[in-house]
């Protein structure tokens, strides 16, 4: 049982560390201590809200647990309100650690959370690294960034993708003190669910966080290009009208909750055709061609990737939508939009779901397209240029009605935290006994890439790299993995 006491002190003294000062566990659990709300920068001037940040005051080396300002998320219905628990401060440059007692020269994992970009938090009870950190002998670290407007816009012409230069820092702040809590800043994966996997693996190319990790686990990677010049400024226009509509003050000076609205002023504006907020090409950190996945894969400055899917991703996206208010020809619009061989496509849709309602055959069509053949592509792409890629499927489904295996679905399962997931919709009425044996078969999958980049079953044997050859993906269900092909040779419209 944890006790809330100070029960650990660790005062970094690692070769690059910045003076953290003493940094405090807030509990310790199963041998394992966990660092809550540890400062890894400040903004540099504090009176702008879209500074660049700094090392941290010594002075102040933890935080309470707070969140970056947001509205309630869109996935609520299915993952459940713990985020709305945590206050919200537009200076929650934090991370938690969590470090075995007596860690010493231990891999490192670490987790951006997701939230497309405008929601999510690293120091939400979803996340607790406890279990992976104790099972896999390994120092597990989440990491909050901005979000939304704060963190993706900046002017008119100038994206200032902040999120992402938060993470950065974020990372050299792990490089520089990780081996005060134990970790090997040598053996560093990084990995990201839904909108932190789209930032690890732009971070995985980036010139600028080279030697800060060797590997990525990527978790329902979206396929989402950055926004064009055109694009930014398009939304940018819209979110400033809106802001000014709101009342006086501009985007430096307007209060939160008149941010809040406007960014949901541009997300109704996009609702149906992509996000209204997200990174944009900035010529620096995010490249226009960043989900070209041959560039991509040539410019990676890691050694091997995991790349998850989950098996229904897009059933989250389409809970809202009434069942009866899809028809077959908006199917059929869909796939003829984003699929190069529609018919072959609406065949494969055929042959899957034979008996299924036009509602679910679109939730399979934009899983394919979005995230299932994103993942598959970015494996033979990876291969291709030499790349270890292990391709994995989550196929286990929720007993929540119409939800199969849905994104977000796999993350209790990897942290091994029912306990965290109390409130989880997409929970209910799972069994214990089943959850216990997929969360176990999961974590020893990521633990043992985190390890030496070689995913491994329970038994300790090894998964199969991504074949070009022979493309292949391992399934994890509710009664074990299973190595099985990809889908047909369907191509995306890209």
């Amino acid at each position: 049982m944890s006790a809330p006491v100070l029960a650990h002190t660790v005062t970094v003294r690692a070769e690059r560390a910045v003076d953290t000062g003493a940094v405090h566990s807030r509990d310790t659990a199963d041998g394992v201590a966990h660092f809550a709300g540890i400062r890894y920068g400040e903004r540099l001037d504090a009176t702008d809200r879209f500074s660049p940040l700094g090392n941290p005051a010594p002075e102040c080396p933890q935080g309470p647990s707070t969140v970056f300002p947001q509205a309630p998320g869109s996935l609520d219905w299915l993952i459940g309100p713990a985020i709305s628990r945590l206050p919200q401060s537009e200076d929650s440059f934090l991370l938690d650690v969590w470090a075995p007692e007596g860690a010493s020269d231990l891999p490192v994992l670490v987790f951006l959370p997701g939230g497309a970009f405008v929601s999510g938090g690293g120091n939400v009870s979803w996340y607790d690294g406890t279990r992976l950190a104790g099972e896999g002998g390994a120092v597990v670290v989440t990491v909050s960034y901005r979000l939304g407007a704060l963190g993706l816009l900046g002017g008119p012409e100038t994206p200032l993708n902040l999120g992402l230069q938060d993470i950065l820092h974020a990372l050299k702040w792990v490089s520089a003190n990780i081996a005060g809590f134990g970790g090997d800043p040598a053996a560093v994966t990084l990995a990201g669910h839904s909108a932190g996997a789209w930032y690890a693996y732009v971070l995985s190319f980036a010139a600028q966080a080279k030697g800060l990790f060797c590997r990525t686990a990527l978790f329902s990677l979206p396929w989402q290009p950055p926004l064009t010049g055109a694009a930014y400024r398009e939304r940018w226009e819209l979110f400033t009208d809106a802001l000014r509509a709101a009342g006086p003050g501009s985007l430096a000076t307007a209060p939160v909750q008149a941010i809040l609205e406007a960014q949901a002023t541009v997300g109704k504006a996009y609702a149906g055709r992509g996000l209204g907020l997200m990174p944009a090409a900035d010529g620096d950190l995010v490249p226009g061609w960043a989900m070209e996945f041959s560039e991509a894969a040539a410019s990676f400055h890691v050694e091997s990737l995991l790349i998850s899917s989950t098996e229904n991703e897009a059933a989250a996206f389409l809970h809202a939508l009434p069942v009866d208010a899809v028809s077959p020809e908006q199917v059929e619009g869909f796939v003829a939009a984003h699929f190069e061989d529609p018919g072959a496509v609406l065949e494969f849709l055929d042959s899957r779901l034979p008996d299924a309602t036009p509602h679910a055959r679109l939730g399979e069509a934009m899983s394919l397209h979005q995230f299932r053949l994103t993942a598959t592509e970015l494996a033979g792409q990876a291969g291709a240029a030499g790349l270890d890629a292990t391709l994995l499927r989550f196929s286990v489904d929720s007993r929540l009605q119409g939800a199969g295996s849905p994104h977000c679905f796999e993350l209790p399962f990897l942290f091994g935290n029912r306990e965290g997931w109390t409130d989880s919709p997409m929970l209910t009425g799972f069994p214990d006994e089943v959850f216990a044996s997929v969360s176990d078969q999961l974590r020893s999958l990521v633990l043992g890439f985190v390890r030496d980049g070689r995913a491994r079953t329970i038994d300790g044997e090894p998964v199969g790299f991504f074949d070009t050859d022979r493309p292949q993906l391992h399934r994890l269900t509710e009664t074990g993995l299973a190595t099985t092909g990809t889908e047909p040779a369907l191509r995306a419209r890209r």
